[in-house]
């Protein structure tokens, strides 16, 4: 058999709206909290506060239905009310709820925080007419809440000043690696530096089948400038020297003090161009630290002279690279100074002793 539905009666539907707020006022009793709705007018007349405002301000609902002792904006903490108009500004401009929280002036004891959702409702014409909302207290919360926050600063803080002190730690040590590694005086690598990077290089060229050279230059008349001006002097002039050899320097060149008026240039590159180009850097380090040094009796002519040797055509290993580099330059200073020297300078005997044997 077919039954037709038979519409709800209005006295039904008053039953069902009474049992729903029955409901909704029993739910909202047991909370910590409180629904209110207020007029959109000057003094945002109370219409209906729940009884939860006694509970979370000691104030009775009755003192606030249509003001009757007190504004609703009265128990908000003076400090919290600009906050407050500005997040319902803000969401009745965007037609949407407010979510702001907010300190409570009880009726006894110390303000406390809730939070408050609510949003605008608008008559037929499109006119906002009520503001309402839920308000709950979130005091607990917020101790939490604040005490994470407060947390979260020292750890942050904490992190900050981890963070500091491995960058000091990392500083202090680049400072104590560049010292172990450097010249104080001219800041240029030290011996241990360079013979680090000799091995490097010598290793890299062995690989890549590239060439390296290496340059031995020692000063011309630095023990004459010294005796004459005094170490004063003589340590301006190693400044000025090493200065002059860094505008020689290409990226990939390598450049050392290794101790004294001594230092080293040390390249690497392509094998049929290498013995070229340590001709044409050797001819610009005589040239840059070609000098004169100023004395009250005239002046001091400081030149340079170098060795040049060349990896492996001329040296098996970093080892026989250096002392065939310092021979040259030993040659070249009792050659008579202010020069440079290649292995075409050797005697036969010595050639070879000290070069490689060529087969055929």
């Amino acid at each position: 058999m077919k039954h037709d539905t038979v519409p709800a009666s209005p006295v039904g539907q008053g039953a069902n709206r009474d049992e729903r707020l029955d409901a909704l006022l029993s739910i909202t009793g047991r909370m910590d909290g409180y629904l209110y709705r207020c007029r959109n007018d000057a003094s945002y007349t109370m219409l209906y506060i729940s009884d939860g405002i006694l509970t979370v301000s000691g104030y009775p609902p009755s003192d606030f239905v249509h003001n009757s002792v007190r504004d609703y904006v009265s128990a908000i903490h003076p400090d919290d009310l600009a906050a407050v108009y500005a997040a319902v500004d803000v969401a009745l401009e965007a037609h949407c709820n407010w979510n702001v929280d907010y300190r409570i002036v009880p009726l006894a004891g110390e303000p406390l925080w809730v939070r408050e959702i609510g949003g605008g409702v608008l008559n037929d014409a499109g006119e906002l007419e009520f503001l309402e909302g839920f308000v709950v207290d979130i005091s607990d919360r917020k101790v939490v809440e604040d005490l994470n926050a407060e947390l979260l600063l020292e750890l942050k803080a904490a992190n900050e000043e981890l963070s500091a002190q491995k960058q000091e730690i990392e500083l202090a040590k680049q400072q104590s690696d560049h010292s172990a590694n450097h010249d104080p005086l001219t800041d240029l690598p030290n011996r241990r530096a360079f013979h680090n990077e000799i091995k490097l290089v010598i290793d890299r060229c062995a690989s890549t089948d590239e060439a390296a050279g290496l340059l031995f230059i020692d000063l011309d008349r630095f023990k004459e400038v010294n005796d004459t001006l005094g170490h004063e002097a003589g340590d301006a002039l190693l400044q000025r020297v090493s200065n002059q050899l860094r505008t020689i320097l290409r990226s990939a060149d390598f450049v050392a003090r290794l101790g004294g008026d001594e230092f080293a240039f040390l390249f690497s590159g392509g094998a049929d161009q290498a013995r070229q180009k340590a001709v044409r850097v050797a001819e610009r380090i005589l040239e840059k630290l070609h000098m004169k040094v100023s004395t009250p009796n005239g002046g001091i002519q400081v030149g340079c002279t170098v060795g040049v040797a060349m990896y492996p055509a001329e040296a098996a290993d970093a080892e026989t690279l250096m002392a065939l580099a310092d021979r040259l330059m030993y040659i070249g200073k009792k050659s008579g100074r202010n020069r440079l020297v290649t292995a075409d300078a050797l005697e036969p005997p010595e050639a070879d002793r000290l070069l490689p044997r060529r087969t055929a």
